[in-house]
């Protein structure tokens, strides 16, 4: 019977064959190279920066890019379609003073920007193979409500900033439905039991959890298909190659009750189940392996990259010979793409001793290891001279805050490189992205630079480009928090957390369960920093800029006063412990006042509006005919606020500790979601709820009846003033 399924299975596979993937013609394509221009400056861009392509620039095999002029315009040469993206970029930043980040993806009056014509050439190697960018839970913090037109965005933003291996697994559900339904005698409704909804698939993906947030529809699949098709076509567009999900032996829990084949139970995760796993030692693995990898190439193609990660945070090997299972995993790769020299891409993350095993049974050159949390504590010298790549962790969970290692990256990379010959890349892998876009900026530039840039200069001359003009005083502000909060050398994973978003209580000493909340820097920097941007009071005429000015002055402020509210809470604690009633009244006025002011600031900004978030959750639903109001519901309600809430059942957030992981300052959600914790917390003698706090979390997660808008509302300056002035 299981041969009978079998055969059905490569029948489906050959009659249905698409193929996407790379060609040669693609990493040269110059045609591709003046619709990225078009689309980031608009149509007359590409007529205002020329730009040619042609390989033999190439030194040693590595990415060049020239800066010069031609025509009396500036004119970027580039050895391949990454090198004239990344040189057009830096000519952005460092000749027409044009930063263009996420606030902000496109120049759109380009009219009114200046183009310099260099008055000398520029040339600029690259020293690092792989620019490696994305974590799979970026693909649920970030990335799960996106509509093609923002996923357009970012892959430009991506051809902007070198990277050359972004991972990819939109269209990892398709895969799976099919693998299932197709080869293993699953029903569609038994698939989609197993598969996660669109918020909860990077953990399902690397075999946590299995359902949750789902069941996905049948138009989820078909819109999901085109959308990966879209995303691998550009990026090999761009010269990208996408790395893509690999096979390590996942099945869901009834694998085994379906189908009569052996399978490992994996434990909990967090609460949740975890999918069941393949012995890869077992010929049911290398067929299961094979199948995969047919349909894998039907829906993404193929590519040099493989991400896998098996055993990931506490799986269960028991029964399982773990160094086999290793060699086992990467042979079913290779089997796969015989014409292609496959690597393994492996994240190296809290391993334990057992993970360790892959690195004696994978030959070097075939296995890139992402040090994940490069920039605070680096693994290079226990990897037995595997290629590896320095990365970049800036935030986890997608949880607001303005933090980073700027001058720690900057030294860090450099030092290791000259420390570890096996570094061969540089990479960021946040698990969420949208924020203090300066981190990213400076790390995709160093394998640029043939020596270490000063950060001082660099950031000084970072304020030109990002609001168009010398002023002094937003200067005197980046120092300042060049030198604070972006200058942290703890451990810390992420931003310290913002007490007003915890579940309350007087000693409040994180939000969530493996974060903090204790302050790291002076604070009073944060406050003089974001003072000063506002005294700046940069005043341009190009929107570019002024988008950029009001992102960062909502954003400093947003900081501030979350700092402020650490210490105004401990003024609270200080006087309950003293019994002194007229200051607990007055702080406690003070405090809840604050949420509310900071709620006013944030819906002033898009990015920092609950809104947009659910908004484009629910577009999803619009860009496919016959979709209902229940399937907005679904998006909204089940997937994108229980994300950023409970994440789970109440087993999941509470014993399981995911409540409040995801948690986001942003307008609408501190008005709505934590100021009313706080409220009933104050209004009920300093206590929770005698059920706790979960229902009352859960009412507003799942209320359909509050709908939140995506336009800014207020002044952003004019909100600042008064809350100086009070």
């Amino acid at each position: 019977m299981r041969n009978i399924s079998v055969l059905i299975c490569l029948f489906f596979l050959t009659i249905s064959f698409y193929n996407c993937t790379d060609t040669s013609s693609l990493h040269h394509n110059h045609q591709g190279i003046s619709d990225f221009l078009d689309r980031i400056g608009g149509d007359d861009a590409s007529e205002k920066i020329l730009t040619s392509l042609d390989a033999s620039l190439s030194e040693d095999n590595r990415d060049v890019f020239i800066i010069t002029s031609k025509d009396d315009k500036p004119y970027i040469k580039g050895s391949s379609v990454l090198a004239v993206t990344t040189g057009i970029n830096w000519y952005l930043n460092h000749y027409a003073n044009i930063n263009i980040s996420w606030n902000q993806l496109s120049i759109d009056d380009i009219e009114n920007y200046h183009f310099p014509v260099p008055e000398r050439e520029e040339r600029r190697i690259c020293d690092a193979d792989y620019r490696y960018y994305l974590n799979y839970c970026t693909f649920s913090y970030s990335m799960s409500v996106w509509t093609w037109e923002r996923w357009e965005q970012e892959l430009d933003w991506m051809a902007l900033h070198g990277i050359n291996m972004p991972l990819q697994i939109v269209g990892l559900d398709v895969v799976w439905r099919r693998l299932l339904t197709e080869c293993y005698g699953y029903s569609f409704d038994e698939a989609d039991e197993f598969i996660a909804g669109p918020c909860f698939q990077a953990w399902w993906g690397m075999n946590n959890l299995e359902g949750w947030g789902g069941k996905n529809p049948e138009w989820w699949y078909e819109r999901q298909a085109v959308l990966s098709k879209k995303i691998c076509d550009r990026m090999r567009e761009l010269g990208m190659q996408p790395v893509l999900p690999g096979f390590s032996g996942m099945v869901p829990s009834n694998f085994t009750e379906k189908t009569g084949i052996p399978s490992n139970t994996q434990g909990e995760w967090c609460g949740f189940k975890r999918p069941h796993i393949l012995d890869p030692n077992s010929e049911d693995f290398k067929t299961m392996a094979a199948n995969y990898y047919n349909i894998l190439e039907q829906v993404m193609g193929t590519s040099t990259y493989y991400s896998m990660d098996p055993f990931h945070e506490g799986a269960n090997t028991a029964g399982i010979d773990v160094a086999a299972a290793y060699k086992a995993i990467a042979d079913a790769m290779f089997a796969a793409n015989d014409d292609i020299d496959e690597k393994w891409v492996i994240q190296y993350w809290q391993w334990n001793a057992d993970q360790y095993k892959v690195l004696d049974q994978v030959e070097k050159g075939d296995l890139i290891i992402l040090d994940l949390f490069s920039t605070a504590h680096t693994h290079f010298q226990e990897y037995k001279d595997h290629d590896a790549v320095y990365c970049m962790l800036p935030n986890f969970g997608g949880r607001s805050g303005f933090m980073g290692r700027f001058n720690g990256v900057i030294e860090g990379y450099f030092e290791n490189k000259e420390l570890h010959h096996n570094i061969k890349g540089i990479g960021s892998t946040p698990e969420a992205i949208g924020s203090v876009p300066v981190l990213y900026d400076i790390l995709f530039e160093l394998p640029w630079h043939e020596t270490k840039p000063n950060p001082e200069d660099w950031m000084r001359n970072y304020t030109i480009s990002r609001y168009g003009e010398e002023n002094v005083l937003a200067q005197e502000a980046w120092e300042l928090l060049r030198n604070s909060a972006l200058n942290c050398t703890t451990l810390l994973q992420g931003p310290h957390e913002a007490v007003m978003c915890a579940r309350p209580s007087l000693t409040v000493d994180r939000v969530s369960s493996w974060g903090g909340t204790e302050i790291f820097y002076d604070s009073k920097d944060v406050r003089e920093a974001a003072v000063k941007l506002f005294k700046a009071d940069i005043n341009t005429s190009t929107k570019l800029h002024e988008e950029n000015y009001s992102y960062d002055l909502v954003d400093l402020w947003r900081q501030a006063l979350t700092d402020h509210s650490y210490y105004l809470l401990k003024e609270i604690n200080d006087a309950h412990q003293n019994n002194d009633t007229l200051t607990f009244i007055r702080k406690r006025d003070e405090f809840l006042k604050l949420i509310n002011e900071l709620d006013r600031l944030l819906n002033t900004n898009k990015h920092f509006m609950i809104g947009t978030w659910t908004e484009m959750a629910r577009a999803i639903a619009d860009e496919v005919e016959g979709t209902t109001e229940s399937d907005k519901d679904w998006l909204e309600l089940n997937n994108a606020r229980t994300l950023i809430t409970t994440w789970g059942d109440e087993v999941n957030a509470n014993k399981g500790g995911l409540r409040d992981y995801s948690y986001r300052q942003w307008g609408g959600m501190l008005k709505d979601f934590y100021l009313p914790r706080w409220e009933y917390f104050f209004n009920n003698n300093n206590s929770s709820p005698p059920e706790g706090w979960f229902e009352m979390e859960q009412k507003w997660t799942l209320n359909k009846n509050i709908r939140y808008s995506n336009i800014p509302q207020g002044d952003t300056k004019e909100i600042i003033r008064s809350i100086i002035e009070n």
